[in-house]
């Protein structure tokens, strides 16, 4: 199976089971910390962001050359809302703008802060998808 990378991920609008599959053997094999910086890039995320959110220090991200699953897992969960706000805004500097500032849907919390669980992955997935369909809390 080819390397899927975070970036690719951004870029695909398909959600098919196929694409979940190439993501699943992505995260076991690790994400790449040369494919992190170039998400991050792609993205407007800087690693000490990305860091708050995903179980690893920025040393860590910093440092190493290959994440380990779980580190790899949150990564493309991250990429999958970007991908979806992207897509649903249309504009990616709203988008960056949204999930950074108080949510009243969420409780009055940014967005952002919720992507450090899968839970909050998502919840934020989930109200994505009511802005797409018009409906505002």
């Amino acid at each position: 199976m080819e390397a899927f990378t975070l970036s690719d991920f951004v870029e695909t609008k398909n959600q098919s089971p196929q694409t979940k599959l190439r993501i699943i053997h992505a995260s076991r094999s690790g994400v790449s910390r040369s494919d992190l910086k170039k998400f991050s890039l792609r993205v407007a995320l800087p690693l000490t962001k990305i860091s708050e959110v995903v179980p690893a220090s920025y040393s860590t991200l910093s440092k190493k050359s290959n994440y380990d699953k779980e580190v790899s897992e949150r990564l493309f969960e991250i990429a999958e809302v970007y991908a979806k706000g992207f897509e649903v805004f249309g504009d990616e500097k709203k988008f960056n703008n949204w999930i950074h500032e108080a949510n009243l849907a969420l409780g009055g919390i940014p967005p952002f802060s919720l992507l450090d669980t899968s839970y909050g992955v998502q919840i934020v997935l989930n109200e994505l998808g009511r802005i797409d369909h018009g409906i505002f809390a």
